[in-house]
């Protein structure tokens, strides 16, 4: 009995993770994933102004667009890949003598399968729904109770340490196109050098995920806590066992 009680536990720790993941999505791409703030703090401005003079598909112009530009850029293909890619294909930057389409094919196939991906994991969080709301009653009713303290302060700290150790030896990158080879078709290009996409350059990858990467755990961090203590409310200190 005890072994199905840890089992559930568990059960329920995942979906309030995946919940927290998801709603954490939703909240940062309403707000554009902050990238004006990390536009600013990766300097993609100085990173733009270096690549795209580069760019070998006769689209050196970039370099005379300016940040809300860019920030408008940023908005349309975070509303393309939550919305099955649409318009990925007709994204335009303009200067004073012209308009440009800002991807090239590949890039396009590219963005879509990150489209895809994101229906997936949607798909995923909604179905996610019904087995949190089912642990959450349970755990109201006193059917199933989460550990003590002392086991949720080790569970914590060993995740962190697990996933520190982790970036320190293989580091973000590796870590970040290993994940690409993973999800991402073989035949489709994923991997984009900064002098032949615009993608690439003016989202300073893959610096950019990284910093989108800690909105998304901050975000969830304080998602899983307000759960914690919106479902801990409506059972007395007393009575909640926390054996």
């Amino acid at each position: 009995m005890k072994n199905l009680i840890t089992l559930a536990w568990l059960c329920f720790c995942i979906s309030i993770l995946l919940f927290s993941f998801g709603l954490s999505w939703q909240l940062n791409k309403s707000v554009n994933f902050t990238y004006p703030f990390w536009y600013e703090v990766l300097d993609i401005n100085a990173h733009i102004k270096k690549y795209a003079p580069q760019n070998k598909y006769q689209k050196q112009d970039f370099v005379n667009t300016d940040k809300n530009q860019h920030y408008e850029l940023f908005e349309q293909v975070v509303i393309a890949i939550n919305n099955q890619g649409e318009n990925l294909a007709n994204i335009e930057y303009y200067t004073s003598s012209k308009q440009t389409k800002l991807f090239t094919q590949s890039e396009v196939i590219h963005l879509q399968d990150v489209s895809n991906l994101v229906d997936t994991l949607r798909i995923v969080w909604l179905v996610n729904l019904l087995p949190l709301i089912i642990f959450s009653l349970l755990y109201m009713q006193r059917k199933i109770s989460m550990p003590n303290n002392k086991l949720k302060i080790q569970a914590l700290v060993a995740s962190i340490v697990v996933l520190t150790v982790s970036f320190v030896i293989f580091g973000f990158k590796k870590i970040f196109y290993y994940l690409h080879t993973v999800v991402f078709p073989d035949n489709h290009q994923w991997f984009f050098y900064y002098q032949e996409s615009l993608m690439s350059t003016f989202m300073k990858a893959p610096d950019l995920f990284a910093a989108i990467g800690v909105n998304l755990l901050i975000t969830s961090f304080f998602i899983i806590c307000l759960y914690l203590w919106s479902i801990h409310k409506y059972l007395p200190p007393s009575k909640i066992n926390n054996n």
